[in-house]
């Protein structure tokens, strides 16, 4: 299984946090991302879950439609920033044995946690930075099992947008 972990583009600044909109420049992130992604290794992502702030659902959909994946997207009300990594981590893992892919469209402080639970088992903060429209794929190594409980998880990359030239 592959875990597919994208960080929301950037946001205008407005109020309520949870209504905010891609700004042009968020939209720009993502279409620099999409043009150096090969569709390829989304053929078996199974669902796109993205949190219901329109940051989130707006950067899931943009994503979706400019790299070519096929996969319906799902509204997770559970994967918002202050939500439970641990949480989110026995979610993921009581999917793994399914074999699919999955892809998360979430929010920091969400997504660095729950990066360094899978691939260390405790939140610890700040191994793994989500800048926006950061990707990252993650593999799952183990099975999930009594002595560990989200299973053994490896990081295959991370890239951001800042980091591609155009």
């Amino acid at each position: 299984m592959k875990l597919f972990l994208l960080r929301h583009a950037t946001a205008r600044d407005t109020f309520p946090d949870n209504e905010r909109q891609l700004s042009d420049f968020g939209q720009e992130q993502v279409d620099t991302l999409s043009k150096f992604i090969d569709s390829t290794h989304f053929c078996d992502v199974a669902q796109i879950w993205h949190s219901p702030y329109l940051r989130a659902v707006q950067t899931a959909n943009l994503f979706k439609e400019k790299v070519g994946v096929d996969s319906p997207t799902m509204e997770i009300s559970t994967i918002t920033p202050e939500d439970n990594p641990y949480e989110v981590a026995r979610m993921i893992a009581s999917l793994s044995c399914f074999g699919k892919d999955l892809m998360i469209v979430s929010h920091n402080p969400l997504l660095e946690n729950l990066t360094d639970i899978l691939l260390d088992g405790a939140r610890r903060g700040g191994r793994v930075i989500f800048d926006t429209c950061a990707l990252a794929c993650l593999t799952l190594e183990d099975l999930p099992a009594t002595e560990n409980d989200y299973g053994v998880w490896s990081l295959d990359f991370l890239i951001s947008p800042k980091i591609i030239r155009t």
